[in-house]
């Protein structure tokens, strides 16, 4: 039975980020998804079978951590790198989904020797969906885009970013992407790919289309560093919350590897 999980608080400037760990063993450090919070987590941490040390936390404007003013992917980085320098301890393995799984290959690809694996879930894959701006921002400004987080609270998955903020996040994420082909070549650790062949959805021909980019773009990342590990589920976007059994046998695994390749090395 798992020990009971800690709940504290970090400061990363104005903002107090939201903290919960328990256990012990190789750290597994969980960045979450944009518009997502910590019990995205919970399923699947639930399956993992290994001994570990995990830590979850909200990014600014989600869950239980306070508000912000900026809202930019920087100043999400920055609440990425406070949890690493004060919580994360020696070469934690990251485990990032969507904006988290992009958040976590910037900070390793600046921070040398300082991770121990990446775990990557939809996410992170070269390719920008973003073609028309403007069109992404009409989309997301919508009554159930200034409601929903209001709902989400309901069940724990609560944040406060306005439908602006959000569009630009969104934006601001997908042209930084564009760039992650380098930052891949800066790795220094294992990595392993998990993405969902309908990350887009399902439906309208704009959902078929970023499919198959994703799709092109995932394939060329593994073409290109065929010593990362990729694989595809045949599944949405919330993998966490709809593959949480697979996905935590994926890292149980992955954190075997790593524990043998150190015993090795």
């Amino acid at each position: 039975m798992r020990t009971q999980r800690k709940h504290y608080k970090v400061p990363n400037g104005e903002v107090q980020l939201a903290v919960s760990e328990s256990g012990q063993g190789q750290t597994l450090l969980f960045f979450n998804g944009g518009g997502a919070t910590q019990v995205s987590w919970k399923r699947m941490i639930r399956e993992l079978g290994g001994q570990y040390r995990l830590v979850t936390f909200d990014f600014r404007n989600h869950g239980k951590t306070t508000t912000s003013h900026d809202t930019s992917l920087d100043s999400f980085l920055t609440d990425a790198e406070t949890i690493m320098d004060k919580v994360a301890l020696d070469r934690p393995i990251l485990v990032g989904w969507s904006l988290g799984a992009d958040l976590a290959v910037w900070y390793a690809a600046s921070h040398p020797g300082r991770v121990a694996g990446l775990f990557l879930i939809d996410g992170a894959v070269p390719v920008n969906l973003v073609t028309d701006p403007e069109d992404t921002r009409r989309r997301l400004n919508t009554p159930a885009m200034r409601i929903g987080p209001l709902l989400l609270y309901l069940v724990g998955m609560g944040y406060r970013l306005s439908p602006d903020a959000y569009a630009t996040l969104t934006i601001e994420l997908n042209r930084r992407r564009e760039q992650l082909l380098s930052a891949y070549s800066q790795l220094d650790c294992p990595v392993e790919l998990v993405l969902a062949t309908k990350s887009a959805g399902e439906k309208e021909e704009r959902a078929e289309r970023n499919n198959a980019r994703w799709h092109a773009g995932g394939e060329q990342l593994a073409n290109q560093y065929p010593a990362l590990s990729l694989s595809w589920l045949d599944n949405t976007h919330l993998l966490p919350f709809n593959e949480p059994t697979r996905l935590a046998h994926a890292l149980d695994e992955f954190a075997h590897r790593i524990r043998a390749r150190d015993q090795v090395v």
